[in-house]
């Protein structure tokens, strides 16, 4: 087929493209190195390497006229279930374009080509405003109900002398040792700490203790993640990959499983919160088994998103909570719709855009 002069070609990503991918991402839209440093490396880990990887939901690149890639957009495949049945997903990410091909709507071509693949759901967890546009103008819409942070101080002194060191180097506070743009009145004492009852116990737990006990936890929650112990296990070994400890336990009130927390640990910033399951009342155990775990450990302050059934948890602590990102959703399938707006959805960070502060 003879190209159009002008018009950017979409087709399928491939590993030859990426070279050109990491180029064009490392001059046009990364702020800082991805994790590990090596862009090359962490793109074909995450996208062409795994037991996520589906070659019917591929990442797609857009190239001119003489086959040159200028554009990029990277999909994600995840597995879920919506009310028992199968449903694919995709989380997308790294949209980017060169800035002389941006008048030839290759952005929204590229988006285009992905929402309209085979999956029920694809959804970004940091959307900018140029991508909010996109999705909106092709039928996708902001997810308001995850769009804010919180944060939990742990042990003020230590983060207080890392903002001050920052303000009198003349430095900006980064993100991740402030991951929420407020003043957090917690931070002045430790009043109102909820205390996890004796019975409340904690233990690590891998892939397969998660896995097995993904049914009985998100009893009730329509749009969950379809995990196998491969995939969840894979996902687990990339976010280490970053360089720091992933921590993952299971909490128990008694006999009983309450849920479970997977974090990553960090001593001189704060440790984010990538994944939060719980049973219906059960918020309240496993936060509360998280805050004391990330504090033995010497976090100085934990951060995640406010997802729904936390709300009530996090207030009892007096949780700082801010607006940080606007994830953005898109489905053809009302079914997914509707869960995800009423909240009953496990939709979590650790099945997206992990790496983004």
């Amino acid at each position: 087929m003879d190209r159009v002069a002008g018009v950017p070609t979409i087709r399928p990503a491939e590993r030859a493209d990426l070279p050109a991918i990491a180029s064009l991402m490392e001059r046009h839209l990364l702020r800082r190195p991805l994790p590990g440093g090596d862009t090359q490396r962490f793109l074909r880990a995450t996208l062409f390497d795994g037991p996520w990887a589906d070659e019917e939901l591929p990442s797609l690149v857009a190239t001119d006229g003489e086959g040159r890639v200028v554009g990029f957009i990277a999909s994600q495949p995840r597995s879920f279930s919506i009310d028992g049945r199968a449903a694919r997903a995709v989380c997308c990410s790294h949209l980017v374009v060169e800035p002389e091909s941006r008048s030839s709507g290759a952005g929204i071509a590229l988006v285009r080509g992905l929402l309209s693949g085979p999956q029920e759901l694809t959804w970004s967890d940091s959307g900018v405003e140029v991508v909010v546009r996109l999705f909106r103008l092709l039928g996708g819409h902001p997810d308001h109900s995850r769009a804010c942070d919180w944060m939990l101080v742990l042990r003020p002194g230590r983060w207080l002398r890392r903002i001050v060191s920052q303000a009198m180097r003349g430095r900006r506070l980064r993100r991740d040792l402030v991951p929420v743009g407020a003043l957090p009145a917690q931070a002045a004492g430790r009043w109102r700490r909820e205390r996890a009852p004796a019975e409340v116990t904690s233990e690590e737990a891998g892939a397969a203790e998660l896995v097995a006990h993904l049914p009985e936890v998100t009893r009730g929650v329509r749009l969950r993640p379809d995990y196998s112990e491969a995939r969840l296990e894979a996902q687990l070994a990339l976010v280490r990959s970053a360089g720091r400890p992933v921590v993952s336990r299971l909490v128990r009130v008694g006999d009983k499983v309450a849920g479970w927390y997977v974090y990553e640990l960090a001593t001189d910033r704060a440790s984010r919160v990538l994944q939060v399951a719980t049973r219906e009342n059960g918020a309240d155990a496993v936060l509360e088994s998280l805050v004391r775990d990330a504090a033995e450990r010497g976090a100085p302050a934990l951060a995640g998103r406010l997802e729904p059934g936390l709300e009530l948890a996090l207030q009892r602590r007096f949780a700082t909570l801010g607006i940080v990102r606007r994830p953005i959703v898109h489905s053809r399938d009302p079914e997914v719709r509707a869960a995800i707006a009423s909240g009953s959805a496990l939709l979590t960070r650790l099945d997206g855009e992990w790496w983004v502060l």
